[in-house]
């Protein structure tokens, strides 16, 4: 259940905070809709509310604008990547960012497919209180040309 994000990232970094006041975050992991996962943390040093921030991979340091702030969580767009991860690649469509088809073109190919297996597995245990006992190894078609039959 996600609330209607942007449809452009590129479209709201064009008004992103100065960089001097933009907040930064670690990224610890990616949801299920390939958002980088941050936690701020409270002037105590313990863990407080999550950010979901577009664009960042798990590993890098990033600084972001939010766009819709609730109480126990942040939707963002990132701002500057300070620390890359070597996860990242170049996207390989010119339309990633904007069309929304691929939301995972800018992660390597092996690291795709070890958090979809890993969001299939926290989905199992989290939803049907299942966890598997034996997993087989992930199906792989070719890294490239797999949406070569999508229509706009």
């Amino acid at each position: 259940m996600s609330e209607a994000a942007p449809t452009s990232a590129r479209k709201l970094k064009s008004v992103p905070a100065a960089p001097d006041s933009a907040p930064v975050l670690e990224i610890e992991s990616l949801d299920m809709e390939a958002r980088g996962v941050g936690r701020m943390t409270t002037e105590n040093g313990e863990p407080g509310k999550v950010i979901f921030v577009e664009g960042a991979l798990p590993g890098e340091r990033v600084t972001y604008s939010s766009y819709r702030r609730k109480p126990s969580y942040e939707q963002a767009l990132v701002v500057d990547i300070l620390r890359p991860s070597v996860m990242r690649t170049e996207p390989k469509c010119k339309f990633f960012g904007t069309c929304g088809g691929c939301s995972m073109q800018h992660l390597d190919m092996r690291a795709q497919v070890a958090i979809k297996q890993r969001v299939l597995e926290d989905n199992l245990l989290h939803l049907a209180k299942l966890r598997a006992e034996t997993m087989f190894a992930p199906i792989h078609g070719p890294s490239w040309g797999y949406r070569y039959r999508a229509r706009a």
